[in-house]
């Protein structure tokens, strides 16, 4: 509570003492205000559409375990970055927000650099949390961009994984994959695509808005290095799955026809599918309503070729944070341990999403849930992560992003995409 200041011209004790009393009472937040009349505390909550169906378990679970505090969930579009925008709106206008989601460690760098989000850290000691629960890529984040202090806790992980069309792989006589290289699943790829037309059966489907060197990163690189040998390779493997072997729709018609690449998996004509954790979840929904039966199962993803054992590409995906300037700070926090917490956890694991909170109970709630014989890859694979914790990481990705799309709709060669991302890049880095 900011302290005020009191008028020189009041000298009688009795009338200091009468004011202060008054104002006291006047300065009470409304958390403050709500409990002493017996009141429940009600928090306004948002996130974005996609995180709508199992956030609202999270919410309904703590509004019944709660009698004091209730969050009320409010949703906005994540496409075209419109979540970020409103809500960076809503939080400098003043709009009541209390508590709020955070796509990623870009997000979690643009919002604690906008001084959008209240120092937890005290709250987390007070309350003993385990924050170990999250992994070292949480102590990595922390260290990084917001120099040991938490102002965000996560709620969902992330993890790359290779997903496949088992009536494709059983009518083909192929025995479902187990780990892969990414060459070997490029060659099967290739095996598996026949067709023209509508007729025509995908070996693999990559999506074009996964941008990040997926291989490159496996191997320990990333796009802030010297030496970018990695991510050409990983450049050049696309135009191979692209192009060369038109094993994958191409980048170029992806683009031209917005592509969906959940319908086009789900459309029964394609074979493997290189995704994230959120699949699952996805394909469980549109199978439970209708819209697809498609027969599919999962392994780790595709590996560089030697790996002693299986890496994924990931990390912590999802955060929630609390707005500084919310007068209901206390039942905040209290959501968000709820929700990042054990108990929140749980309702999420079992809701096939992969949880932030890593214990036997998440972990088992989560394999039970998803049904697939595959799902334990996620816990099989090292997940290194895929976006670097640097505060200028936005502006990096969007200039390796321009190079990228330059390469693959075929404007410039490899080595010409890499000396230009590498020369925008270290402007990017030198303000």
């Amino acid at each position: 509570m900011r302290k005020r200041k009191w008028p020189a011209a009041i000298a009688a004790t009795s009338a200091i003492a009468m004011i202060m009393a008054g104002c006291a009472s006047g300065a009470k937040t409304d958390e403050q205000s709500a409990q002493g009349g017996g009141e429940k505390v009600t928090l306004e909550y948002y996130t974005w559409t996609d995180e709508a169906s199992y956030m609202q378990k999270i919410v309904d679970a703590f509004n019944a375990a709660n009698s004091d505090v209730q969050v009320h969930m409010n949703t906005i579009s994540n496409a075209s970055d419109e979540y970020n925008t409103k809500m960076m709106l809503n939080l400098s206008s003043g709009s009541t927000v209390d508590v709020y989601s955070i796509n990623g460690s870009a997000g979690l760098s643009l919002y604690y650099s906008k001084k959008q989000l209240l120092d937890i850290s005290d709250r987390i000691k007070q309350a003993n949390l385990d924050v170990g629960a999250y992994g070292p890529i949480l102590q990595d984040i922390t260290g990084t961009l917001t120099a040991g202090k938490y102002y965000a806790l996560p709620y969902r992980t992330s993890a790359y994984a290779l997903f496949y069309n088992k009536d494709i792989l059983d009518k083909a006589g192929i025995a479902y994959p187990k780990q892969l290289t990414w060459d070997q699943y490029a060659d099967l790829a290739k095996q598996l695509t026949k067709g023209d037309g509508a007729d025509k059966q995908w070996g693999g489907f990559y999506a074009d808005w996964i941008f990040f060197p997926l291989e490159a990163i496996q191997k320990g690189s990333t796009i802030l290095d010297d030496n970018l040998d990695n991510v050409k390779e990983w450049l050049n493997f696309q135009d191979r799955i692209f192009y060369k072997d038109q094993s994958h729709m191409s980048y170029k018609q992806m683009k031209a026809e917005s592509v969906d690449w959940l319908k086009q998996f789900e459309s029964g004509n394609v074979a493997m599918l290189v995704n994230g954790e959120w699949t699952i979840n996805m394909l469980k929904a549109d199978i439970e309503v209708g819209k697809t039966n498609i027969n599919f199962d999962m392994t780790v993803m595709p590996q560089p070729e030697g790996a002693a054992e299986p890496t994924s590409v990931g990390g912590l995906s999802t955060f929630m944070g609390i707005n500084p300037n919310s007068k209901k700070q206390d039942a905040a926090f209290k959501f968000v341990q709820f929700a990042a917490g054990e108990e929140g956890e749980l309702i999420m694991a079992n809701s096939s999403v992969l949880p932030a909170y890593s214990n036997d109970k998440t972990k088992k709630a989560f394999l039970a849930a998803t049904g697939l014989q595959g799902s334990g890859a996620f816990f099989e694979a090292n997940t290194v992560i895929d976006n670097q914790p640097i505060p200028q990481i936005d502006q990096v990705n969007t200039a390796y992003m321009e190079q990228r799309d330059l390469f693959l709709f075929q404007e410039q060669d490899v080595d010409k995409t890499i000396h230009n991302f590498v020369t925008q890049r270290d402007s990017i880095l030198k303000k």
